[in-house]
């Protein structure tokens, strides 16, 4: 089974992507600042970051999340042109808007599924 990683505080938001995730038969697992990297399963399929709280809206966790081959999903409540540069440098491929990410889910695990 592959697992979702959510880097969410939003608990009404992490609730809302959890199920959405589960009702599409995935596994979803939530992270904090704190989370050691090296304790991250092995069959990820794509990392969640909520780019508004500012414990994860830095590039270096971006970087990091990337650099460990992983699908980095920003979301953000207001998407901005040189924020969303930034974290797209910093290999953040995805980048949605808060409003519509749990509608989206279904589509977006599927073609992600299928890379």
């Amino acid at each position: 089974m592959n697992h979702i990683l959510l880097f969410l505080k939003d608990f009404e938001l992490g609730t809302k992507i959890s199920s959405a995730c589960v009702d599409q038969g995935y596994s979803v697992d939530f992270s904090d600042e704190n989370t050691d990297p090296n304790s991250f399963k092995n069959d990820i399929l794509a990392v969640f970051v909520d780019l508004d709280e500012k414990v994860f809206s830095s590039v270096g966790l971006v970087s990091e999340l990337k650099r460990r081959n992983l699908i980095v999903i920003g979301i953000m409540k207001k998407i901005n042109n040189r924020e969303r540069t930034k974290l797209q440098s910093a290999g953040c491929e995805i980048i949605i808007p808060k409003s519509s990410v749990v509608k989206n889910i279904p589509r977006l695990l599927n073609e992600l599924s299928l890379r």
